[in-house]
């Protein structure tokens, strides 16, 4: 498998400027620029038409010494065009990674897979690296061709069926590719989320191990089929992941422009503001993104369960036992470096789970919010995102990896995809009309170690389900060992990231909750403070109340009320949603 994980980040951010990017060809053209940079990146002063005939060499090389003569970074990487195609759909099914399907949306929405071709730069640090300055990675024996390297790689578009649903907000998510395969632990949450505003969401294939299970017909472990995928992903082609950073930009800067031959996107789906997310080490990629790639196509960052930046490259490390010598190896970020820029001229969002915090504490990875970028931590939210109605393979669900009941973000008990929600409604108004986004929360610690009152996390960003608990949440599970081996480390890995929850037993209920419409007056004063707070949706607020009143806590709140209450807050909700469409 050739994803790596993040590294692990130390210290606060501490700069003040925005990066500045340094994108220095290695080739005939380097003595032209400074060894050492330092120029801001900028949009190219025209558009390729991809309709016009191929240019002779001659025109391209008076066009790099024009761009050198007006002190442009030396490539633009991220707004050459690209190629695009529809998936075949002759040739076997598609593996689509979002497990909230389109059902799962109020508003009716389509998919539709589309391969995308372009060539990409491969990057790298200077010897003594900073992050924000980055230049082309020279020719070694890890990297024989580092300029123009040609890839082919899949998205699948998610958008509203009609465009008067559109809200106008795009959102990329580099898909996740630690199970070895893509799955979409940003979409997954928020996927009810996005039906209601009436969001573009656009999966992206970014990693070489997810390249090559589609290539090698959508199998898990070699011999579980995933999906009929048969030929379809045989002409895909990542070689490295280096790549995705050029890649993903690309994909942003096509969708972004309504007037691109190759944008997919129909008329009357103009894009005005385009989000990434990504989550764990594909957060990690957002981090090394964010603050070393942004351009003005990107109007945002919403990193996930993830806390350093990871590596631009994946060549060897500089410093590593038998790593050659500076450029053959790669430099690792150090320091405040490795965390997030906080000063991007855009907003960036960064939200860890309790499974994440400890290691966190431990890496002194906590940062403070500025003008433009929030730090929060949800108490009794885990990294695995979903776990109800999912086939790992034939007959096996996530479930029954793990010995214990199972609490994740979309599926809790404890629904921290609902504060995580309400953070991204808070990024799109900011984006949208400057409205502050409320402030970054942490868990409560003492010594490195999180706080806890009857086995609970205190402090953080709380959920109605932590304010008002029924049990206690562990950030961690225990896989089964009865599984078959092959599944072993997978399952390991899922369990240990996904939460847990035991019940409290009848006398902490009774001692916490005297009825059960004592319990319901707590959950609706909890619900009611969070939405003023900005940390829960009006929406979802309704949500919540409702799962409270049919929990079983208690004796009950009465037969008439039952019946009348949840048809009232429905018909609410929808209205709310018309409302909104209609401005």
């Amino acid at each position: 498998m050739d994803d790596r994980h993040s590294d692990d980040g130390h210290g606060e951010d501490g700069h003040a400027q925005r990066p500045v990017v340094c994108r220095e060809r290695v080739s005939l053209f380097a003595s032209l620029s400074s060894a050492k940079c330092r120029v801001s990146v900028v949009d190219l002063p025209f558009v390729v038409d991809r309709k016009e005939p191929m240019r002779s060499p001659l025109h391209s090389v008076l066009i790099v010494l024009a761009l050198f003569a007006l002190q442009y970074p030396a490539e633009a990487s991220q707004t050459s065009p690209v190629s695009v195609v529809p998936a075949p759909e002759d040739q076997g099914e598609s593996q689509s990674p979002p497990f909230r399907q389109l059902s799962d949306l109020l508003t009716p929405y389509v998919d539709e897979e589309y391969f995308v071709s372009g060539v990409a730069d491969i990057y790298t640090y200077n010897e003594v690296p900073v992050r924000g300055e980055i230049i082309v990675q020279p020719v070694n024996a890890t990297f024989p061709q580092t300029e123009d390297v040609p890839y082919t790689t899949r998205i699948i578009i998610r958008r509203p069926a009609d465009p008067a649903d559109f809200g106008g907000t795009l959102v990329i998510e580099w898909w996740n590719s630690t199970g070895g395969f893509d799955t979409s632990p940003a979409y997954d949450p928020m996927a009810e989320f996005v039906g209601r505003e009436g969001w573009i969401y656009v999966g992206v294939t970014n990693s070489t191990t997810s390249i090559n299970f589609l290539k090698n017909g959508c199998l898990l472990l070699g011999f579980v089929a995933v999906a009929d995928c048969q030929t379809r992903y045989a002409a895909l082609d990542f070689p490295v992941n280096a790549l995705a950073y050029d890649m993903v930009g690309q994909i942003a800067n096509m969708l972004k422009n309504p007037d691109d031959p190759q944008n997919p996107l129909p008329e009357g789906f103009e894009v005005e503001r385009l989000y990434h997310a990504g989550q764990s080490q594909q957060g990690g990629s957002m981090v090394t993104y964010a603050s070393s790639f942004h351009f003005d196509a990107n109007d945002g960052y919403f990193v996930q369960a993830a806390s350093t930046a990871r590596p631009i490259n994946f060549g060897p490390a500089c410093g590593d036992e038998g790593a050659p010598e500076y450029p053959e190896c790669t430099p690792r970020l150090s320091g405040a470096d490795r965390l997030v820029d906080t000063n991007l001229p855009v907003p960036v969002v960064r939200t860890m789970t309790e499974t994440d915090v400890q290691r966190v504490l431990d890496s002194d990875a906590r940062q403070t919010d500025t003008a433009n970028f929030r730090y929060y931590e949800i108490a009794g939210a885990t990294h695995v995102t979903i776990h109800k109605n999912v086939d790992v393979a034939p007959g096996i669900t996530l479930e029954s990896f793990c010995l214990n009941p199972m609490n994740t973000l979309a599926d809790g008990p404890v629904l921290g995809s609902l504060p995580q929600r309400a953070m991204w409604k808070n990024l799109d108004e900011f984006v949208r009309n400057g409205t502050p986004m409320p402030p970054g929360l942490v868990l409560d610690q003492e010594n490195g170690v999180i706080t806890r009152f009857f086995g609970n996390a205190l402090g953080g960003v709380r959920t109605t389900d932590m304010d008002v608990p029924t049990g206690m949440y562990s950030p961690n599970n225990e896989f089964d060992p009865s599984l078959p081996a092959g599944l072993h480390n997978l399952a390991q890995l899922a369990c240990f990231l996904a939460g847990s929850v035991e019940p409290y037993n009848q006398a902490i209920l009774d001692f916490f909750y005297e009825d059960h419409l004592y319990y319901l007056s707590r959950v609706i004063t909890s619900a009611n403070s969070l939405v003023a707070q900005g940390y829960l949706l009006p929406e979802d607020r309704e949500l919540v109340i409702v799962r409270a009143m049919f929990s079983g806590i208690g004796c009950g709140i009465g037969f008439e009320l039952a019946l009348v209450l949840p048809p009232i807050l429905w018909l609410r909700q929808r209205r709310r949603v018309g409302v909104r469409r209609s401005r």
